[in-house]
């Protein structure tokens, strides 16, 4: 888990997301080490693009795939969505309610990799990239200020006081300037200071002083260097060639970075780790193409996968091959949608041309066509941040009026308000995917298919790198389709719609839904949260930014030989648990 887990996290090719293994026969004297093997394959769609997924630009699955077992956090969510403390990194306790503060407490073993020692430094720094509090002096396009750390999230850090402790400390506490719904997940997200500093000129002699000094004086001049590096330094080179300096790259989780080549990158058991051993002694991610994984799965050259590209098809050619492969469908936490540039010179700025969009997106032929074969009770999703396998779902549609607004195609309508808005002539829509996904590429063309009728052009337009595209470069795109994977926290779609929110790519701006997301985050009791997110659901409608589509069926599978994989329908996936995998030679 990352510090992300307080947002959302990207998949653009997805068409749906991703016990422990135990060893009970070893225990009995019926297994031994030897009939295990060595190695575990772990299938994926897309490389790993970098070590620190936190960034804007790189808070992708396919980073926490990896980092789900290279990095270490207080907590580890579960499939259902609970949270289980992680006391292999350390303890925490809720010391007060008014305000809001926490003590947390690294173990004393708990060290990087490398050996330095994890502690408060590594904290400090994840406040400062985190909390939007040390400003660069730059303002972006739409004015708002620019923060030195690139971070893919605010959601929650934004309310932490500067946390208190000393440099070298192996405990700090956290005060909240406001309660917090999620400020259980936010002992997370924690890079190597050590490494940060360092690179960023920065003196490691001292325990690590001159970071806490630097940051705790708000040096923007001592900070700029060290958050340079901790917004791209960790990033590896496009399809993974090779790996970072290792010295770059320690480990806090059950297995560390060993090698890369051709995509594949190669994690083995971390010599370091504080924690309970990892059962297998390499893990593998491969990249695989999505139409090519259930052959791959079928050879052995891969273990599991979890598609985002799950279809009928798919789900067809695993079933054909029997008990030598488990496959586990499920709904999912994770959705697709369109979004749509907003911004001042966005061609949706006009909000009637936002709704003649959304009345001619054919979202129950796309339910059809890319859901249903995979899941047949999929249906249209009508609400952004409560999904059809929570149970509060059905009851919330029914009190938001403008989601029902958009069911069905509309061209008569969508044309009327195009030429309400002064729209003339076809008006051209530069619609962004990911050049990786065939499942989109079918989406926008079916798009293309009903919108053009209404008085739109679109352009399809793949993009190799859609991340970083939608996050850093605004004005290149006016629509986008992808998907957001959820964890089914309270507050983790906040800055997504919020204005000048990190992760609002279209620049949605909306005083209304600002306000209530200022309510709903300091909700502290789930039941709470509803009211407040059937409010925000109808200003999302009625003053429309994205198009949701539909709810991800989630797919999972593995070879019969593997142990220990669970059907996850967060955005953790698959490998949550890969450190307890082992995978049988008989």
């Amino acid at each position: 888990m990352s510090a992300v887990a307080a947002g959302a996290l990207l998949l653009t090719g997805c068409g749906s997301a991703g016990g422990g293994g135990d060893d009970e026969d070893a225990g009995a004297g019926e297994a031994t080490a030897e009939e295990f093997a060595d190695t575990i394959t772990i299938g994926i769609e897309q490389t790993p693009d970098a070590y620190n997924s936190n960034t804007a630009d790189a808070n992708s699955v396919y980073n926490t795939y990896v980092n789900n077992i290279t990095q270490s956090d207080f907590v580890k969510v579960q499939p259902d969505g609970t949270v289980e403390p992680n006391e292999a990194l350390g303890t925490y306790e809720k010391t007060s309610d008014d305000p809001l503060t926490v003590e947390y407490t690294f173990a004393d073993d708990a060290v990087w990799s490398d050996g330095t020692p994890i502690d408060f430094d590594d904290a400090l720094l994840a406040w400062a990239a985190y909390s939007g509090t040390h400003p660069s002096g730059e303002t972006d396009a739409d004015g708002n200020p620019v923060d030195l750390f690139n971070a893919a999230s605010t959601n929650g850090w934004a309310e932490v006081e500067m946390p208190e402790g000393e440099a070298g400390d192996k405990s700090f506490t956290m005060v909240f300037k406001n309660p917090y719904a999620d400020w259980e997940v936010l002992g997370a997200g924690f890079m190597p200071a050590h490494i940060a500093a360092e690179q960023g000129g920065l003196s490691v002699e001292d325990d690590g002083a001159a970071l806490v000094d630097a940051i705790t004086n708000n040096d923007t001049a001592a900070l700029t260097p060290v958050a340079e590096f901790w917004n791209t330094g960790w990033a590896y080179q496009a399809n993974l060639p090779e790996l970072p300096d290792p010295a770059l790259i320690p480990s806090s989780g059950p297995y560390k970075l060993d090698n890369a080549s051709n995509g594949t990158l190669t994690l083995v058991r971390n010599d370091q780790w504080f924690g309970e051993e990892a059962k297998t002694e390499t893990i593998v991610f491969k990249t695989v193409d999505a139409n090519e994984m259930v052959q791959a799965l079928q050879n052995g050259e891969i273990d599991q996968f979890d598609p985002s590209n799950a279809t009928k098809d798919m789900l067809d050619q695993l079933e054909a091959l029997g008990d030598t492969v488990e496959v586990e469908t499920g709904e999912s936490l994770t959705f697709s949608h369109i979004d749509l540039d907003t911004s001042a010179t966005g061609v949706f700025n006009d909000q009637r041309v936002r709704q003649a969009f959304a009345k001619c997106v054919p979202r129950e032929e796309l339910v059809d066509k890319f859901a249903r074969p995979v899941y047949p009770e999929a249906q249209v999703l009508k609400l952004h941040e409560i999904l059809p396998a929570q149970a509060e779902y059905e009851e919330a549609v029914t009190q938001v009026p403008s989601a029902n607004e958009y069911d069905e195609v509309d061209l008569e309508g969508a044309k009327a308000l195009l030429a309400e808005a002064g729209v003339t002539t076809p008006l051209t829509v530069r619609f962004t995917f990911s050049e990786q996904s065939s499942l989109r590429a079918d989406q926008v063309a079916l798009v293309k298919a009903s919108c053009d009728q209404a008085g739109f052009n679109i352009e399809a337009k793949p993009d190799p790198d859609v991340f970083t595209s939608l996050a850093s470069a605004p004005g290149t795109w006016d629509a986008a389709v992808f998907g957001w994977a959820g964890s089914g926290l309270i507050a983790s779609g906040q800055s997504i719609y919020i204005t000048g929110g990190n992760q609002n790519y279209g620049k949605y701006t909306n005083p209304e839904v600002d306000r209530i997301w200022g309510e709903l985050v300091q909700v502290t009791d789930p039941a709470d949260a509803l009211p407040l997110q059937i409010e925000l659901e109808e200003q999302l409608w009625s003053n429309l930014y994205n198009v949701t589509l539909y709810a991800n069926p989630g797919m999972s599978a593995w070879s019969s030989s593997l142990e220990g994989p669970v059907y996850n329908p967060t955005q953790y996936g698959g490998t949550w648990n890969a450190e307890t995998w082992t995978k049988s030679l008989s």
